[in-house]
């Protein structure tokens, strides 16, 4: 990845991230940062909770183009992938929705290892619904639509607090 994809990816990641925290507080939630540790070993971006009841771990996904998302089966590093991480619940920034679409992230797990091709890939536009690896990495994603997070039960939308 060059320095200028890198530095463009964190600063539309840390905007994501805003809008997140300002959604779920709209929705009477709090909203607590996770550690370092949590966040780069479990994918877990924050803690969200009722004020009475228990916390649920979310990763935030930003930087989306319309109507599509990436799903990460493994890492660069060749492990896991945050599909198989420690949070509850993905949220990807999507702005043609007006805020996050929210999925429980084992049923984003179950569907994409049913739907899915085992079949490996090595041209992005040839992603969806196949694994997909770059060059010279152990990384394997795959391209989802919108649409096929819209058909998951757990989907919602978390819309943006427009108020602040």
């Amino acid at each position: 990845m060059s320095n200028k994809r890198r530095a463009y990816s964190s600063s539309t990641g840390r905007v994501a991230e805003v809008r997140f925290i300002r959604a779920a507080r709209k929705k009477g939630l709090l909203v607590t940062k996770s550690s370092h540790t949590e966040d780069r070993h479990q994918h877990i971006d924050y803690w969200v909770a009722l004020k009475d009841s228990g916390r649920w771990g979310v990763d935030v996904k930003g930087n989306n183009l319309p109507d599509e998302v990436w799903c990460e089966f493994k890492n660069v590093a060749g492990n896991d992938g945050w599909m198989y991480g420690g949070a509850t619940i993905i949220a990807f920034d999507m702005p043609e929705e007006g805020g996050f679409a929210i999925v429980d992230r084992e049923e984003l797990a179950f569907f994409c290892e049913k739907h899915v091709s085992e079949e490996i890939v090595d041209d992005k536009k040839l992603a969806y619904l196949k694994r997909y690896t770059r060059r010279d990495r152990a990384d394997v994603i795959t391209r989802l639509k919108l649409s096929d997070l819209q058909n998951l039960m757990s989907y919602r939308v978390w819309e943006y607090d427009k108020d602040y």
